[in-house]
């Protein structure tokens, strides 16, 4: 193996390790809408292995997705998001079966307007999170360095 893979390995996991929840998601949401489109570009020049390797990528960031969820926790929304995912993964299985463009796009658009959603809800955290820290430095105290 070249050094310089394994060192570019090792980077990407030490970026993916030290990013916070929600940009993780943001990924997970970019990485199946490239592996979707990908799988539409495939199937369009009927490159039908690649479609199916680039399907099968998709399905299991979105199965990871599921699993990941914890519907305990989150609820209502927790429960009608799995139930999303679930359609999406089972819309996938027919537009691969099928080489169905039409599905794949389905998917992505459902996969983009989530990941919109939740990339706004990050800036509104990181927002909020910026606001909180400059109101509280209203509240620091001048040193008094006279003694």
């Amino acid at each position: 193996m070249n050094p310089y893979t394994k060192s570019n390995q090792a980077y990407k996991k030490a970026a993916v390790t030290t990013k916070d929840q929600g940009t993780l998601i943001l990924m997970l949401y970019d990485g199946t809408i490239r592996y979707l489109k990908i799988a539409s570009n495939k199937i369009s020049k009927e490159d039908l292995e690649g479609a199916h390797n680039a399907i099968s990528k998709a399905k299991a960031i979105i199965s990871e997705l599921m699993t990941s969820l914890n519907t305990d926790q989150s609820g209502r929304v927790g429960s009608s998001l799995k139930s999303l995912y679930v359609y999406m993964f089972n819309r996938l299985i027919d537009a691969n079966i099928q080489k169905n463009v039409s599905y794949i796009d389905e998917v992505c658009d459902l996969m983009e307007e989530l990941r919109d959603g939740w990339r706004s809800v990050i800036n509104e955290k990181k927002s909020v999170t910026k606001s909180a820290q400059f109101n509280n430095r209203s509240e620091l105290k001048p040193l008094n360095l006279m003694g």
